[in-house]
């Protein structure tokens, strides 16, 4: 048990240095963070795991383990293998599988599953993922399947993983929210748009006709732009803009786009402030001395 005990030294000390909200006080950390129970508990269940002379080994594993789980609502398979200075913040419903391999000095947040890719009946064997040395994983990700995170990635809340992620990356979510009136009459349409380069591109399902327009941070079109469209698929349109030569006065940033014939506003797609600010910057009206 010695190891044990090392293995929840360090992690106490890395849990004060690495949340400012403990305000480095170790002993605050000890006697009230139920986060820091669930791993305390784990380092002593996955002691008595390895003791394979002991009897009932499992069943003492097991029971330590859910101590751990009814302190903190944390679930850590006795099994895991949990490297040096780990750090559970928060954790309430993170659950790591028998399976899991996690380096040192790694970083989980509440609600993370680190888990099989199926539900029942998965095979034995490995089907939990590796992290890596040096993982931040963010509030509600999935990791799913025997997968390899690599060295030093960050991932963003709420990602779901099933496949390897090379190391020293970032993995995130570019959500894009979608508008459209209660009531709309018709099917649903889902839609993303995001500019590359010098061109406005839309996607998902797509009527056989379109007026889609600019509209700035307050849902007013920007009237001094046009949309022609020079690639037409079933999936895919492909937008150029064109300054109609006005001078006017800045947008109110971010722009959204709006696409009348379904009735539908993508809210700030991805690079379209920029866009079209290099179109409108040669027109646009100094404001101030």
């Amino acid at each position: 048990m010695d190891r044990a005990v090392r293995q929840v030294s360090e992690d106490l000390q890395a849990y004060a240095e690495r949340d400012p909200a403990s305000g480095g006080r170790s002993e605050l950390i000890l006697d009230s963070y139920a986060s820091f129970k669930a791993v305390l508990y784990h380092r002593l269940a996955h002691q008595v795991w390895r003791l394979g002379e002991l009897p009932d080994r499992e069943i003492i594993a097991h029971r330590l383990a859910n101590t751990g789980k009814l302190q903190s609502g944390v679930e850590i398979h006795p099994a895991a293998r949990i490297g040096r200075r780990f750090v559970l913040d928060h954790g309430f419903g993170t659950v790591i599988g028998e399976t899991c391999e996690i380096g040192d000095d790694c970083y989980l947040l509440s609600g993370v599953t680190l888990g099989a890719c199926g539900i029942a009946d998965n095979p034995g064997g490995k089907r939990h993922p590796r992290l890596g040395h040096g993982v931040e994983v963010g509030a509600g990700a999935r990791i799913l399947g025997a997968v390899d995170i690599g060295d030093h990635v960050f991932i963003s809340p709420a990602c779901v993983i099933t496949r390897d992620v090379p190391a020293n990356t970032r993995v995130s979510i570019a959500n894009q929210l979608q508008l459209q009136r209660c009531g709309q009459a018709g099917g649903r349409g889902f839609l993303g748009a995001f500019a590359l380069g010098e061109r406005l591109h839309l996607v998902g399902e797509l009527p056989d006709a379109e007026d889609i327009s600019v509209l700035d941070a307050d849902h007013h079109p920007l009237a001094c732009l046009r949309l022609e469209c020079t690639v037409r698929e079933r999936h895919h349109r492909q937008y150029r803009l064109r300054n109609l030569g006005a001078v006017v006065p800045p947008p109110c940033y971010p722009l959204h786009l709006r696409v009348d014939g379904q009735d539908i506003t993508l809210l700030d797609p991805p690079g379209l402030s920029s866009l079209v600010s290099t179109v409108l910057k040669p027109h646009l009206l100094s404001l101030g001395g």
